[in-house]
């Protein structure tokens, strides 16, 4: 068995590695950049070495070196799939927790991948993954695959790139930007072509492969719930297989799977991931060549831990279990709980997290805790909750409850939208696709009673903060102008409100509502009107976070008195979070058309495109390439034509 391992990650799955090892006796190294010098998972090794970048392999492989590690567990990110750093790491004489790098090559390329799977029997989408890269010969191979197609880096992952183009027109748009994006993530611009299916499953099977010729499957996993071409929600195993032949299928697939694993002589973890059609065909999607961010919910069916099997077999151990002796018992779903905005296009959010409470009953697998800064560096993952029942109805109520129950203010999260898509009666009658969350979105937004709720938390935490008379028989807030009431105004999603609270003695008046303070020692019970709820609100500066059972919301108090706003110049577009300015499309003097792209931004690991708002002319341009820009900056402004 390994001795001791650096982990060359960060958050969650740096948290995740390091608890096995430290269950196993292995000393554990952690790596940490500035932005993260007081994170989680820096506190959860044994030691830890301060590097300039967490994909600076030559810094990794100095550290493990500099502290005595054995080895290196790359973890899930862009380093897992590298066969040159595996390489490197092996060259170093250290041992490299993954498979071997010609394996690596095999997959990491999409057109090298589909060709061997193709080889190997295993079904493929109608595509084109030729070396005749030019735009033409792309576009005509389109074609003759039919509309609509996807257009996918052949080096890329986690959905970066990606384009669905549904007409000839959209055609060299859609690849310029893939080859661009591709450029700058991948370093190369290599395409792949394949027939996109409107409708469609993601389902995936954990493999697990050493080096003594045993090669098995631990199930399959569910994940259509995504965003992004990323996904939110998985389970295991996958409910596409219920009804007549399903069995069938599910074992050709896993079949599939074991055999995509052996083609490239694979030692480790890896998941050969698949694309379903409404038929429930199954066709070779691609191979990630490292364990998966969902892998806890196979730890759960099957009662192994996926990070022991890699480091035994890592040590040149064989596999403990053979395919008969994987169980797979009960049902389990997991929730990925993001810093970002879901009614905002997703996007990041940026920010402390004041307050951090993980449900309790279920496995939370967090890289943060409270106090945590979530930048714009990383990805914008917080954590993940996961629970596993008898059945798939029991497994998807206790996560919903679960998720009521989690508190995480200070950043807007996805939370409470995850928790909509768990109830939500397609979810439950497994109607499921990659496309679930753009045909359902309209239904999975917070209601205005949430908001209203919210608000009177908010302005009740706000009269309870104030501090008491200083005479006897004088109330918080008393004024002589016994005719109004106190008054709170708040902004919440740019529109102002005016709320007034009048102090009744044994309870409050707030805009016209009985409200009651059952207690306020932690979170604040209220009766509002003979309803009884529950809140937690957090402050930061003239922010305020709350939380109650319909979600999350955010409303900034304004002060009383203010010297006027200042108004946004005419014609102004403004950065919508803080991030870098990945790409200017625009110059100063061009006339542009509404929805046409002016700026790219970037940050953890999501670009948002800026458009212009309305026709105009750009009379001024302030974003060059590599900028940090704020929320709010104000980039381009547009003139009148």
């Amino acid at each position: 068995m390994i001795d001791s391992l650096l982990i060359a990650n960060r958050g969650e799955i740096a948290v995740r590695i390091a608890s096995t090892a430290k269950r196993l006796g292995v000393q554990t190294v952690g790596v940490f950049t500035d932005p993260d010098a007081d994170a989680l998972h820096v506190h959860r090794v044994d030691s830890a070495v301060h590097i300039d970048d967490y994909l600076n392999g030559a810094a990794l492989i100095d550290a493990a070196q500099l502290m005595g590690a054995g080895a290196i567990h790359p973890g899930v990110g862009f380093l897992a799939e590298s066969a040159a750093f595996a390489s490197a790491v092996m060259e170093a004489g250290l041992i490299w927790v993954g498979p071997p790098p010609s394996a690596i090559s095999a997959m990491g390329s999409k057109a090298a991948a589909r060709a061997q799977m193709s080889a190997a029997g295993v079904p493929v989408l109608p595509g084109y993954d030729g070396d005749d890269q030019a735009d033409t010969t792309l576009a005509a191979a389109a074609a003759e695959i039919g509309w609509p197609v996807i257009i996918k880096p052949s080096a890329g992952g986690g959905g970066k790139g990606m384009q669905v183009v549904k007409s000839e027109g959209e055609f060299p748009g859609a690849l310029s930007e893939a080859r661009r994006i591709s450029a700058a993530a991948f370093g190369e611009d290599r395409m792949v072509l394949e027939r996109y299916l409107p409708r469609a499953r993601h389902v995936e099977v954990q493999i697990f492969a050493d080096e003594h010729g045993h090669c098995i499957h631990l199930w399959e996993r569910e994940c259509s719930i995504q965003r992004r071409h990323q996904k939110v929600i998985e389970e295991a195993p996958s409910p596409a297989f219920d009804g007549e032949g399903g069995q069938q299928r599910r074992a050709d697939l896993l079949d599939h799977a074991v055999r995509a694993a052996k083609a490239v002589d694979y030692v480790g973890a890896g998941t050969v991931e698949f694309v379903l059609d409404e038929t429930g065909a199954a066709f070779f999607l691609e191979m990630n060549t490292r364990i998966q961010v969902e892998h806890p919910v196979t730890e759960c069916i099957t009662g192994l831990d996926l990070v022991e099997l890699q480091l035994r077999v890592a040590s040149g151990e064989a596999l403990p279990v053979g395919q008969a002796e994987v169980p797979c018992e009960g049902w389990a779903i997991e929730a990925r709980i993001y810093a970002e905005d879901p009614s905002q296009n997703y996007l990041p959010s940026t920010g402390t997290l004041h307050r951090w409470r993980p449900p309790t009953g279920v496995r939370v697998d967090s890289g943060v805790q409270e106090g945590s800064e979530v930048t714009m560096h990383f990805d914008p993952m917080l954590a993940k909750v996961i629970s596993h029942a008898p059945s798939r109805e029991l497994a998807r109520t206790r996560l919903a409850g679960a998720l009521a129950s989690l508190d995480a203010l200070g950043v807007r999260t996805n939370r409470a939208h995850l928790g909509r898509v768990l109830r939500h009666s397609a979810f439950k009658n497994n109607d499921l696709s990659t496309r679930f969350l753009e045909i359902h979105g309209s239904e999975l937004g917070p209601t205005d009673a949430g908001l209203g709720r919210a608000i009177i938390a908010i302005v009740v935490q706000e009269w309870l903060g104030k501090s008491k008379g200083c005479l006897p028989g004088l109330n918080r807030n008393w004024r002589n102008s016994r005719w109004r009431d106190a008054r709170f105004t708040l902004e919440v999603d740019g529109e102002e409100c005016l709320v007034s609270v009048a102090d009744q003695g044994d309870h409050l008046v707030v805009d016209g509502l009985k409200v009651r303070v059952l207690s306020s020692n932690d979170d604040l019970r209220l009766e509002v009107d003979g309803v009884v709820m529950s809140a937690a609100v957090v402050s930061d500066g003239n922010m305020r976070w709350a939380r109650t059972v319909d979600g999350d919301f955010v409303a900034a108090v304004l002060p009383r008195f203010t010297a006027g706003k200042v108004l946004l110049e005419e014609g102004s577009v403004s950065s919508p979070m803080q991030g870098t300015v990945a790409q200017v499309l625009v110059s100063e003097g061009d006339f542009v058309k509404t929805g046409q792209g002016l700026v790219v931004i970037e940050a953890m690991k999501m670009e948002q495109t800026l458009n212009a708002p309305e026709d105009g002319m750009v009379t001024e341009l302030r974003a060059k390439v590599g900028d940090q820009v704020g929320a709010g900056a104000i980039l381009v402004v547009l003139g009148e034509v």
